[in-house]
């Protein structure tokens, strides 16, 4: 039976399991033969939520972007595939939630914000869809200079949208929800196909949710209601307590159409613009790197 204290391979020992979901579990780990911690992804065979060659092929593709996490190893053992990458901090949801009252300062929000933006920009250079962009889906780096670093993980529901002659996919008429329902995009509510946008529709909740410690539809649970609120919500509500960066955010977004690719510099300039106002409010570790909330 796999679990703590396996061994894979002879090298990689799983040392605590930090992680479960419908995927299969994640372990923080050890790779005996460097002393470095790891984290480790175990899928069962038999899954048939199987998502884990997807996240493969997606990771090492991504390996050039600073936003992914390191790829160290995949293979079988027993009756399960495994991921071996690098073991990373605390997640964005967590590290929100241990805030006063579940926010991020404006300061943090930018810096996050300006990363998330960057990251989903590497994904969609490569041609696919994250399409469960939200903040348990981004942690903080651990290694040596990652610590001020966002990383985007969990790459199971993604989808390439380029054809191999690098045109856009043609859109399905039904393409099922995808996400989660908090922080997916209102086309994704309808069933529609998602498109870039719609990655940064999620990231603008989130970023929401940062400055706020909330959103509208918080205490549903319901799918289809949380859909209907976002439909039916006057969407410039949102941001109205917000810098006017976040609706000039909104309304990039609200312009484009499915096959459009968005300005994510312009988006990254928009969020650096509240990023100069507040410059002066940053605080220092004393070795000269602006430390987030929450950091440790």
């Amino acid at each position: 039976m796999v679990g703590e204290g396996t061994v894979l391979k002879g090298r990689w020992k799983l040392t605590r399991k930090i992680g479960q979901g419908a995927f299969g579990e994640i372990y923080s780990g050890c790779d005996l033969n460097t002393q470095d911690p790891v984290a480790v992804k175990l899928e069962r065979w038999d899954n048939k939520k199987a998502v884990l060659k997807m996240e493969v092929a997606v990771l090492k593709k991504l390996q050039h972007s600073p936003f992914a996490c390191r790829y160290v190893h995949c293979g079988h053992f027993e009756n399960h595939n495994y991921l071996v990458m690098e073991l990373l901090g605390d997640n964005l949801s967590e590290l929100r939630r241990r805030r006063p009252n579940g926010r991020f300062s404006l300061w943090t929000t930018v810096r996050l914000g300006i990363q998330m933006v960057q990251a989903v920009k590497a994904i969609h250079e490569l041609g696919y869809l994250h399409r469960d962009v939200k903040p348990s889906n981004f942690a903080m780096g651990l290694a040596p200079g990652r610590r001020e670093q966002c990383v985007m993980i969990d790459f199971g529901l993604t989808r390439k949208f380029r054809l191999p002659s690098g045109q856009i996919r043609p859109a399905r008429d039904i393409a099922g929800f995808r996400g989660t329902a908090r922080y997916a995009s209102i086309n994704s509510h309808l069933s529609k196909e998602l498109s870039r946008r719609d990655d940064l529709w999620s990231v603008l909740y989130v970023l929401i949710e940062f400055l706020t410690g909330q959103l509208p539809w918080r205490k549903l649970k319901d799918k289809e209601e949380i859909g209907l609120l976002k439909i039916h919500f006057n969407s410039a509500e949102l941001v109205r307590d917000l810098p006017p960066t976040y609706l000039s955010f909104m309304q990039h977004l609200q312009a484009l159409d499915y096959l459009d690719c968005p300005d994510y510099d312009y988006l990254v300039q928009l969020l650096d613009q509240d990023g100069k106002v507040i410059e002066t409010e940053a605080y220092d570790d004393g070795t000269g790197n602006v430390r987030f909330d929450g950091s440790r």
